[in-house]
């Protein structure tokens, strides 16, 4: 069940100025270092505080020129036009949620303290008020957001990349790590949310556990709730942003959404 709760319990947000890497504060260190300190040169006197890395947006954004990014909410399409980029014009695809387990791996609770926050059970997690429900899963989506950053420079310096999955609690962010052309948003409307969100494959393990529970019919609902606060929330952010936003209603034609990406990023289509 741990990797269906990694894949669950994680949501989307942003920093609106520069990445940081790094705890912003350290009071202990690791036992086996505190117990080599002298071996080490430490000594009482050294600094308490290690000051986060920080990495100004402009040198990221040069490094993610060979990075177009699809974010959004919910059933708005961005795994599926990913993929279909991806065929079409020879890109790799990144799927954030493909690699989420990995990456928690590698997170600690100081740097990382919304992605490590302890797990109270899955009544908790679904039953919680919406605000804390969306608050947690945007703080841990921005602590995730940073890695994602690190593997996008990683991974484009050879290939040109496609990446799909992140939902910025800033939009605006989107416009200091890329340009204008290199970005879109993708968000569905509430009806489209209602009508599908529990259908869909990937959501199948989350439908699974939310069987289990005290009251499944109760929970959905809540959870439905949820998405569609949190889209309508971060819809509006980004229309506010001015950065490219599409929007999939019940008559949209994924054709022709796949051409305005194609347009917007200047992609040849055919």
């Amino acid at each position: 069940m741990r990797e269906t709760r990694e894949t669950l319990s994680w949501g989307y947000s942003c920093r609106p100025s520069s990445i940081e890497f790094g705890a912003q504060e350290h009071t202990a260190c690791h036992p086996d270092r505190d117990r080599r300190k002298g071996d080490a040169g430490l000594s009482d006197s050294a600094p308490k505080h290690v000051h986060a890395m920080r990495i100004s947006d402009s040198f990221l954004k040069s490094h993610l020129e060979n990075v177009f990014w699809i974010g959004g909410g919910a059933c708005g399409g961005k795994t599926t036009i990913t993929d279909l980029l991806a065929q079409r014009h020879g890109l790799v695809a990144y799927h954030q949620e493909e690699v989420l387990a990995e990456h928690k791996r590698a997170a600690s609770p100081e740097d990382h303290p919304a992605l490590c926050a302890p797990f109270q059970g899955w009544e908790w997690f679904f039953s919680r008020p919406l605000d804390e429900y969306m608050q947690a899963l945007l703080d841990a989506d921005r602590e995730y957001f940073e890695m994602v950053v690190l593997e996008a420079v990683k991974q484009s310096t050879h290939s040109v990349l496609v990446m799909d999955g992140f939902l910025l609690d800033d939009p605006r962010l989107a416009l200091r790590l890329s340009d204008y052309h290199r970005s879109v948003f993708l968000f569905a409307d509430e009806e489209v949310i209602r009508d599908g969100f529990f259908d869909r494959a990937d959501k199948q393990d989350l439908v699974a556990v939310i069987n289990t529970l005290h009251d499944p019919a109760r929970t959905r609902e809540h959870v439905l709730n949820m998405v569609c606060a949190l889209t309508a929330q971060q819809r509006a952010k980004a229309e506010a942003a001015c950065v490219k936003v599409l929007v999939r209603r019940r008559e949209t034609d994924l054709s022709a959404m796949v051409a305005a990406v194609e347009e917007h990023f200047g992609l040849a289509s055919g």
